[in-house]
């Protein structure tokens, strides 16, 4: 057993017993070292005990390489959301239709080479909760309007017991073209953030949201955005 980050720890009069993880970041490398900082721990979505970091990268994972195996992470009524893919998904059937394009990891695949990692998971127990909906279409949008970008989210109104939010990261070597864009031979970094409903460790509502214009900034096919927000150099030195 590699025992290097516990003594580090011992030395600088830290008992790695109790010790958070939040504080280990707080104390720097200087005094715990970088070895003393190990990655959360995975654990099996299917597994026992409240869902965590390590149940969430547990599901990213799977759904790029099973698609027959993360279907199985989600409850027999659930729906599925991902706005930036225009997907709203409430059967088994379609949701793996959605997965199987991911699950080849051949490096000739069409669609490239994905990977996916969880980077943050906040989650909070939460027994017999559902969701509170807006009662009535705010007279600025028309019905028509409010079905179709309003629908999606009122759906899915099921009890959960469990919350999760995962922000994640995803890099993309391409074969082909992505969404439309030439990407062939290209590779791309974007970031998302998906949230969970859990019941009995199942999914029962899934919203997806990424950054696609990143991806478009990196293929040529949009402008980086201005960020007006920040001062610029001489701004804020008169600013001082």
């Amino acid at each position: 057993m590699f025992l290097g980050p516990w003594l580090s720890m011992k030395d600088a009069g830290i008992d790695p017993n109790t010790i958070s993880r939040r504080k280990m970041l707080a104390l720097g490398a200087g005094a715990v070292g970088a070895a003393a900082l190990p990655a959360p721990a995975l654990a099996d979505f299917k597994g026992e005990g409240r869902m965590n970091f390590g149940t969430g990268q547990d599901w990213i994972k799977t759904f790029f390489t099973s698609a027959d195996e993360i279907i199985t992470y989600y409850a027999d009524e659930f729906v599925f959301e991902d706005a930036t893919l225009f997907q709203t998904i409430t059967n088994k059937e379609e949701l793996h239709a959605a997965f199987v394009p991911f699950e080849n990891q051949d490096p000739d695949s069409p669609i490239g080479i994905h990977y996916f990692d969880v980077i943050r998971y906040d989650g909070g127990f939460a027994p017999g909760s559902r969701g509170t909906f807006r009662e009535q279409r705010p007279e600025e949008y028309t019905e028509e309007e409010y079905a179709e970008f309003a629908g999606p989210i009122m759906l899915g109104d099921y009890e959960y017991d469990e919350w999760g939010v995962m922000n994640w990261v995803w890099k993309a070597v391409h074969n082909g073209d992505f969404l439309g864009l030439p990407a062939k031979g290209k590779t791309t970094m974007t970031r998302g953030t998906t949230f969970h409903c859990y019941k009995d460790r199942k999914i029962v509502r899934e919203y997806t949201l990424w950054d696609f214009r990143t991806v478009a900034i990196q293929l040529g096919a949009a402008e980086p955005p201005v960020m007006f927000w920040k001062k610029s150099e001489g701004a804020a030195q008169n600013a001082k």
